[in-house]
């Protein structure tokens, strides 16, 4: 791939289908067969075993922050969860495959191509194993509690484990507080809380399947006297609440993403803005919310002035405390500011 005047650039994969013209592989003239492969899958794994020592799950390859765009792998225990986003890195998944056999002998690799992003590069959707062996949820440790992760039909590869850095947030926030945990999937920040001191959670999620597995996971732990779990929309258990005159220590809000693309940015917003409104009258005064997104057309700085309106607009004082990004294994590419995507907030609510 060469510029204007004919000046070498680097070697990429382009797809005709894809909004994305080009996908930068490498700035040198190298062969990207399945040496260069096993290269890029080494490196990154690399990095993971120098911040993570010891770590049994984490995401061991993120797409252009470990120099392969489009694909995302998961390590859980000894199994693998693959993800192919781009016709680019499915036509190196023998080699891709190889390569994490090699680096990591893992008992079973599953293929987690169900997105829609596979579409828009005019790939099939498909979830199948691959290599080894998959018998069902398996029970693996993460942030320091056990969790049993359906890598098949679970959310993304079966847990979000962008947010695994995060759960400390909560070491000084909890102590005796009465917790509430909305969009709370298979329970990872309710059961956080409780470790962590909290009185009780009350988690709540649309999702009988997310729901049904944070059952199990709280009763893994031993704490489902503590916890409890609701399915019910959040906007809506929001109102009850509010309704009930109910007030809680501590919440945490972690939504899926509001914003998919840039033409639905307004909307997005307005989301987020009336969900942290509504989130911030049912904190008790000095209590505290965990505010969080993962849409990245959504930048650092407007999601903060999405909370400070959400703050007017609840007629409540709010101070920022800290603000984080996501989990070190999903490193940010500086030339890619798309790969930071997280966000999240804690903030006392006066």
């Amino acid at each position: 791939m060469s510029d204007h005047s004919g000046k070498f650039v680097g070697i990429g994969y382009a797809n005709p289908h894809s909004l994305i013209a080009v996908r930068l592989l490498t700035r040198e003239h190298d062969d990207t067969g399945p040496a260069f492969v096993r290269q890029r899958v080494e490196l990154a794994k690399r990095l993971r075993d120098q911040i993570y020592p010891g770590r049994e799950s984490c995401r061991v390859f993120f797409s252009e922050s470990d120099l392969l765009p489009g694909l995302i792998v998961d390590r859980y225990g000894r199994h693998l969860c693959v993800q192919s986003l781009t016709a680019g890195v499915e036509r190196l998944m023998p080699a891709i495959l190889d390569a994490l056999i090699e680096a990591y002998a893992p008992a079973g690799i599953i293929l987690r191509n169900d997105t829609g992003l596979r579409q828009l590069e005019g790939l099939p959707l498909e979830k199948r194993l691959v290599y080894g062996n998959y018998d069902g949820p398996v029970d693996v440790e993460i942030g320091g509690l056990r969790f049993s992760v359906d890598l098949m039909e679970g959310q993304k590869t079966g847990f979000f484990l962008d947010q695994v850095d995060n759960y400390p947030v909560l070491d000084t926030v909890s102590e005796g507080a009465d917790a509430l945990d909305l969009f709370c999937h298979t329970g990872a920040w309710a059961m956080s809380a409780v470790k962590k001191g909290a009185a009780s959670c009350t988690g709540i999620d649309s999702s009988a399947h997310a729901l049904e597995a944070a059952s199990v996971n709280a009763m893994l732990n031993g704490l489902e006297s503590k916890l409890g779990f609701v399915r019910e929309d959040v906007f809506s258990a929001l109102k009850r609440l509010a309704g009930e005159g109910r007030r809680f220590g501590l919440i945490v809000s972690d939504p899926p993403a509001f914003i998919k693309s840039r033409s639905r940015i307004a909307e997005g917003l307005k989301g987020y803005r009336d969900l942290n409104t509504r989130v911030m009258r049912l904190v008790k005064p000095g209590g505290w919310l965990v505010s969080c997104s993962c849409s990245h057309h959504m930048d650092r700085e407007t999601f903060l002035e999405v909370l400070r309106s959400a703050a007017a607009g609840a007629d409540r004082t709010v101070r920022l405390m800290e603000l984080r990004s996501q989990s070190k294994d999903h490193p940010v590419l500086l030339a890619a500011p798309e790969t930071e995507y997280l966000k999240c907030a804690l903030l006392q609510v006066l």
